[in-house]
């Protein structure tokens, strides 16, 4: 299963330490202004090395676009982008040939296909991220074009048992790009940084959670039954590794969630932008926790790993939830409307 999405469909392929890392992109429609600095832009984001609390792999992590794009637009045809990996240092795995790492795909892989590539998780590493944060960007180039109003915005809003203030409406990938953390909270991101980076040093790690904004999405969007907007939603998130659970609404959604129906919707907004599993119109919110990353103590010191995943996350969420809502909008767009 190495594609998602049924209209608007994303493949990807490679390994940690292959060659290198791609995506291909089939069913976004011709006409759509796109070049490779917008996809570079996204992966800038994601890509491993930006600071001290992040993993120490560095790699420039350049797009090559290999088809599909002609004079910086689409052509209907399949999109294919490639990322050369550069900086693997495949010797650091060498003892995992052997050993399974207790909280990795490791154990489950070899009994499944009886073999597996170890040198850095192989097709179980985190860094097939990249492949969807270039999906991403090209749903996010055609949403652009076609559903203007639409805007996605992820932040870190739990770092541990650190959790944040809710942002202010309007809040923008530049705000929440500010800080290392990625978290926009001025008052809890230093210390956040600190307990990563304490964490690192120990070999440990820490988990979190996510929060993902979307405005502007069509009354109406997600296909009713088994299609449904938070169903797809649900399946895009929780395909990305170490990802523990989705919920719908408000961030305060598990603390009112014991109130009495009465009192639970009188409140604005009460569904996170979901009623009957379709868009409502207001915005959609949604917050996705992460488990502590598995490569501790030893494992951790001696290899390159981030001891806290989700600011480097925060690119790949909003890439998915894009590619989410592009295919339901071509879905949308497909089907017949009352007059």
């Amino acid at each position: 299963m190495n594609t998602f999405g049924e209209l608007f469909r994303l493949t990807t392929f490679g390994e940690s330490h292959g060659p290198a890392l791609g995506a291909i992109l089939d069913g976004c429609p011709a006409g759509v202004p796109l070049t490779r600095e917008q996809i570079q832009v996204a992966l800038d984001r994601r890509r491993p090395g930006q600071s001290t609390i992040t993993t120490a792999r560095s790699e420039p992590d350049q797009v090559e676009l290999l088809s599909g794009v002609f004079e910086d637009k689409t052509l209907g045809t399949p999109i294919a982008a490639i990322v050369r990996n550069t900086n693997q240092r495949s010797g650091d795995y060498e003892k995992l040939k052997a050993e399974d790492r207790p909280g990795h795909a490791d154990a489950v892989w070899r009994e499944r296909f009886k073999h597996r590539d170890h040198r850095g998780g192989g097709r179980t590493s985190g860094r097939e991220t990249l492949c969807r944060v270039i999906g991403g960007a090209i749903a996010e180039a055609y949403l652009a074009r076609d559903v203007p109003s639409i805007r996605t915005v992820a932040y870190v809003s739990q770092v541990g048992n650190l959790v944040a203030a809710v942002p202010a409406p309007g809040l923008t990938r530049e705000q929440v790009d500010a800080h290392a953390t990625r978290c926009p909270d001025v008052a809890i991101r230093d210390e956040m940084s600190r307990r990563i980076l304490t964490a690192k040093e120990a070999g440990d790690s820490l988990g979190g959670a996510i929060d993902v904004r979307v405005e502007g999405l069509p009354v109406g969007l997600g296909e009713p039954i088994f299609g449904k907007l938070k169903a797809r939603i649900a399946q895009a998130l929780g395909s990305i590794g170490a990802v523990t659970g989705v919920v719908w609404g408000p961030p305060d959604l598990l603390e009112r969630i014991g109130q009495p129906g009465i009192q639970f919707h009188a409140v604005k907004d009460a569904y996170g932008g979901i009623q009957g599993g379709l868009a409502n119109g207001e915005p959609m919110q949604i917050r996705t926790f992460f488990k502590p990353p598995a490569t501790l103590q030893e494992h951790a010191k001696g290899g390159r790993h981030d001891p806290c995943i989700m600011p480097r996350a925060v690119p790949v969420l909003e890439a998915m939830v894009s590619l989410v809502i592009a295919d339901l909008v071509l879905h949308f767009n497909a089907r017949p409307h009352a007059p």
